[in-house]
Protein backbone atom coordinates (compact mmCIF):
# COMPACT_ATOMS: atom_id res chain seq x y z
CA UNK A 1 0.00 0.00 0.00
CA UNK A 2 3.08 2.52 0.78
CA UNK A 3 4.46 2.25 -2.81
CA UNK A 4 1.45 2.72 -4.08
CA UNK A 5 1.00 6.45 -2.06
CA UNK A 6 4.43 6.75 -3.18
CA UNK A 7 3.96 6.40 -6.69
CA UNK A 8 0.47 8.59 -6.42
CA UNK A 9 3.33 11.29 -4.54
CA UNK A 10 5.68 11.11 -7.91
CA UNK A 11 2.45 11.28 -10.37
CA UNK A 12 -0.90 11.74 -10.39
CA UNK A 13 -3.56 8.87 -10.62
CA UNK A 14 -3.68 9.05 -14.48
CA UNK A 15 -0.39 8.35 -15.36
CA UNK A 16 0.16 5.41 -12.66
CA UNK A 17 0.17 2.13 -13.40
CA UNK A 18 -0.39 -1.30 -12.11
CA UNK A 19 3.11 -2.60 -13.43
CA UNK A 20 4.55 0.26 -11.56
CA UNK A 21 3.08 -0.93 -8.32
CA UNK A 22 3.99 -4.20 -9.57
CA UNK A 23 7.85 -3.26 -10.07
CA UNK A 24 8.22 -1.41 -6.76
CA UNK A 25 6.41 -3.80 -4.59
CA UNK A 26 8.58 -6.75 -6.29
CA UNK A 27 4.95 -8.37 -6.60
CA UNK A 28 3.69 -10.26 -10.14
CA UNK A 29 0.76 -8.14 -11.66
CA UNK A 30 -1.15 -11.04 -11.72
CA UNK A 31 -0.66 -11.14 -7.69
CA UNK A 32 -2.10 -7.74 -7.74
CA UNK A 33 -4.79 -8.07 -10.25
CA UNK A 34 -5.84 -10.95 -8.29
CA UNK A 35 -6.36 -9.03 -5.15
CA UNK A 36 -7.65 -5.36 -6.85
CA UNK A 37 -9.04 -6.09 -10.07
CA UNK A 38 -8.54 -2.32 -11.00
CA UNK A 39 -6.48 0.34 -10.23
CA UNK A 40 -8.95 2.13 -8.86
CA UNK A 41 -9.22 -1.00 -6.36
CA UNK A 42 -5.83 -0.61 -5.27
CA UNK A 43 -5.55 3.29 -4.87
CA UNK A 44 -8.62 2.64 -2.68
CA UNK A 45 -7.40 0.25 -0.45
CA UNK A 46 -4.08 2.33 -0.31
CA UNK A 47 -6.30 5.52 1.07
CA UNK A 48 -8.36 2.86 3.27
CA UNK A 49 -5.16 1.52 4.28
CA UNK A 50 -3.04 4.56 5.28
CA UNK A 51 -5.54 4.83 8.66
CA UNK A 52 -7.29 7.97 9.32
CA UNK A 53 -4.91 11.31 10.96
CA UNK A 54 -3.51 10.74 14.34
CA UNK A 55 -5.14 13.97 15.36
CA UNK A 56 -8.23 12.29 14.57
CA UNK A 57 -7.66 10.56 18.30
CA UNK A 58 -5.43 12.75 19.38
CA UNK A 59 -5.79 16.35 18.69
CA UNK A 60 -2.72 18.98 19.46
CA UNK A 61 -2.94 21.40 22.59
CA UNK A 62 -0.20 23.53 22.40
CA UNK A 63 -1.14 26.42 23.74
CA UNK A 64 -2.67 28.08 21.19
CA UNK A 65 -5.71 27.87 18.41
CA UNK A 66 -2.99 29.08 16.12
CA UNK A 67 -0.21 26.37 16.85
CA UNK A 68 -3.13 24.17 17.05
CA UNK A 69 -3.81 24.43 13.98
CA UNK A 70 -0.62 25.01 12.27
CA UNK A 71 0.57 21.15 14.17
CA UNK A 72 -2.41 19.76 12.20
CA UNK A 73 -1.29 21.37 8.82
CA UNK A 74 2.03 19.94 9.93
CA UNK A 75 1.12 16.51 11.01
CA UNK A 76 3.40 13.37 10.15
CA UNK A 77 0.06 11.47 8.86
CA UNK A 78 1.33 10.10 5.44
CA UNK A 79 4.91 10.71 5.40
CA UNK A 80 4.04 14.61 6.41
CA UNK A 81 2.71 17.68 5.10
CA UNK A 82 4.94 17.77 1.60
CA UNK A 83 4.19 14.04 1.04
CA UNK A 84 0.77 14.48 1.91
CA UNK A 85 -0.05 17.09 -0.28
CA UNK A 86 1.55 15.31 -2.94
CA UNK A 87 -0.70 12.45 -2.92
CA UNK A 88 -3.59 15.00 -2.70
CA UNK A 89 -2.08 16.52 -5.67
CA UNK A 90 -1.54 12.65 -7.43
CA UNK A 91 -5.17 12.24 -6.58
CA UNK A 92 -7.16 14.97 -7.46
CA UNK A 93 -8.26 14.90 -10.92
CA UNK A 94 -8.93 11.11 -10.35
CA UNK A 95 -11.34 12.42 -7.41
CA UNK A 96 -13.14 14.76 -10.52
CA UNK A 97 -13.76 11.31 -12.55
CA UNK A 98 -14.32 8.84 -10.07
CA UNK A 99 -17.31 9.35 -7.54
CA UNK A 100 -15.81 6.25 -5.06
CA UNK A 101 -12.39 7.57 -5.17
CA UNK A 102 -13.83 10.86 -4.42
CA UNK A 103 -16.23 9.74 -1.66
CA UNK A 104 -13.46 7.52 -0.02
CA UNK A 105 -11.17 10.76 -0.01
CA UNK A 106 -14.28 13.05 1.58
CA UNK A 107 -14.68 10.21 4.02
CA UNK A 108 -11.37 9.17 4.72
CA UNK A 109 -9.73 12.42 4.65
CA UNK A 110 -11.82 15.74 4.28
CA UNK A 111 -14.56 14.78 6.74
CA UNK A 112 -11.64 13.55 9.52
CA UNK A 113 -9.88 16.81 8.98
CA UNK A 114 -12.99 19.07 9.26
CA UNK A 115 -13.94 16.98 12.29
CA UNK A 116 -10.39 17.82 13.83
CA UNK A 117 -10.68 21.73 13.01
CA UNK A 118 -14.06 21.77 14.25
CA UNK A 119 -13.07 20.42 17.65
CA UNK A 120 -10.05 22.35 17.99
CA UNK A 121 -11.81 25.54 17.32
CA UNK A 122 -14.55 24.56 19.80
CA UNK A 123 -12.06 24.14 22.40
CA UNK A 124 -10.77 27.50 22.10
CA UNK A 125 -14.26 28.43 22.40
CA UNK A 126 -14.54 26.80 25.61
CA UNK A 127 -10.96 28.14 26.98
CA UNK A 128 -12.11 31.67 26.04
CA UNK A 129 -9.52 31.92 23.72
CA UNK A 130 -12.29 32.89 21.07
CA UNK A 131 -15.60 34.66 21.82
CA UNK A 132 -18.49 32.27 22.60
CA UNK A 133 -20.01 34.76 19.89
CA UNK A 134 -18.40 32.66 17.40
CA UNK A 135 -19.81 29.21 17.94
CA UNK A 136 -22.40 29.58 15.58
CA UNK A 137 -18.95 30.07 12.79
CA UNK A 138 -17.65 27.07 13.81
CA UNK A 139 -18.90 24.63 11.59
CA UNK A 140 -18.21 26.76 8.66
CA UNK A 141 -15.03 27.89 9.51
CA UNK A 142 -13.99 24.15 10.33
CA UNK A 143 -14.43 23.20 6.55
CA UNK A 144 -12.15 26.67 5.60
CA UNK A 145 -8.65 24.72 5.50
CA UNK A 146 -9.87 21.53 3.45
CA UNK A 147 -12.01 23.71 1.32
CA UNK A 148 -9.22 25.71 0.36
CA UNK A 149 -6.32 23.17 0.36
CA UNK A 150 -8.96 21.19 -2.72
CA UNK A 151 -9.61 24.58 -4.17
CA UNK A 152 -6.09 25.21 -4.58
CA UNK A 153 -5.41 21.95 -5.65
CA UNK A 154 -7.58 21.72 -8.37
CA UNK A 155 -7.01 25.30 -9.65
CA UNK A 156 -3.42 25.60 -9.90
CA UNK A 157 -0.36 23.34 -11.35
CA UNK A 158 1.70 25.38 -8.68
CA UNK A 159 3.03 22.71 -5.33
CA UNK A 160 0.99 24.04 -2.56
CA UNK A 161 3.49 25.20 0.38
CA UNK A 162 3.22 25.50 3.51
CA UNK A 163 3.00 29.51 3.58
CA UNK A 164 -0.46 28.84 2.03
CA UNK A 165 -2.07 27.27 5.01
CA UNK A 166 -0.14 29.46 7.25
CA UNK A 167 -2.01 32.60 5.24
CA UNK A 168 -4.87 30.95 5.59
CA UNK A 169 -5.13 29.91 9.34
CA UNK A 170 -3.62 33.77 10.15
CA UNK A 171 -6.02 36.08 6.79
CA UNK A 172 -8.71 33.95 7.14
CA UNK A 173 -9.48 31.47 10.07
CA UNK A 174 -7.93 34.01 12.59
CA UNK A 175 -8.77 36.89 11.09
CA UNK A 176 -12.69 35.87 10.88
CA UNK A 177 -12.17 34.85 15.01
CA UNK A 178 -11.02 38.19 15.17
CA UNK A 179 -7.97 36.57 16.76
CA UNK A 180 -4.97 38.78 16.49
Amino acid sequence: MTSTLDLLAEKDYERLTIDEVAARTGKAKTTLYRRWSTKEDLVLAAIRAAGRPPEEDRPPDLGSLRSDLLAVIDSPWLGGPSRRLSIFVGLASATRNSKRLANIVRSEVTEPYVEIYRRLLHRAVDKGEISKNFTASVPVLAEVIPAMSTHRLNTSREPIQRDFFVSVVDYVILAALGVT
